[in-house]
């Protein structure tokens, strides 16, 4: 039950982020700090969970295995295809896999990426439903996607929520 209200607070979150402008309301900038950029493009995840949209909502931020964001999944709509990449689909920022088949299942190891892909969609199977981390690891000059499921602390209580609702 506990879970259910944390998922159902994950969706919420999602859905306001989404339907807010581009003007960031300031409680909603403090749940999402360190925004990633490079070259002064934000890097967003884009893909089936969210209609390839840009939204701050799935932009990468900093986190322990490098910069990440949350997406809530559900595993009959299994495969995801996504990408992470900038709002213009930019060379050097337009991630997708650097060889085929460029799969991932829930546990597997991080997979490199080509930060010039065309087409190059990964394809991510989630064993459950429930909020998933999707991580681009920059490291020695390459570039790597891992996808993890997400721990309860890192959701947004549904305490943050009303007061975001609040100031709206």
């Amino acid at each position: 039950m506990k879970f259910s209200k944390i998922i159902v607070s994950a969706i919420a979150l999602s859905g306001f982020l989404s339907a807010c402008s581009s003007k960031i309301p300031e409680q909603v900038a403090e749940l999402l700090p360190n925004g990633y950029s490079i070259d002064g493009k934000a890097i967003y995840l884009r893909g089936e969970m969210n209609d390839y949209e840009v939204s701050e909502t799935y932009r990468l931020r900093k986190a322990n295995e490098g910069y990440c964001t949350l997406a809530t999944l559900r595993a009959d709509w299994a495969p995801y295809k996504f990408k992470f990449a900038d709002e213009n689909w930019s060379n050097g920022t337009n991630f997708g896999y650097l060889n085929p088949p460029g799969v991932l299942k829930e546990g597997s190891r991080t997979i490199p990426l080509n930060p010039n892909s065309k087409f190059e969609e990964i394809s991510f199977y989630p064993k459950a439903d429930g909020v998933y981390k999707f991580c681009l690891i920059p490291q020695n000059d390459k570039y790597y996607v891992l996808v993890l499921k997400s721990s309860k602390k890192e959701l947004p209580t549904m305490a943050q929520l009303i007061k975001m609702s609040k100031s709206n």
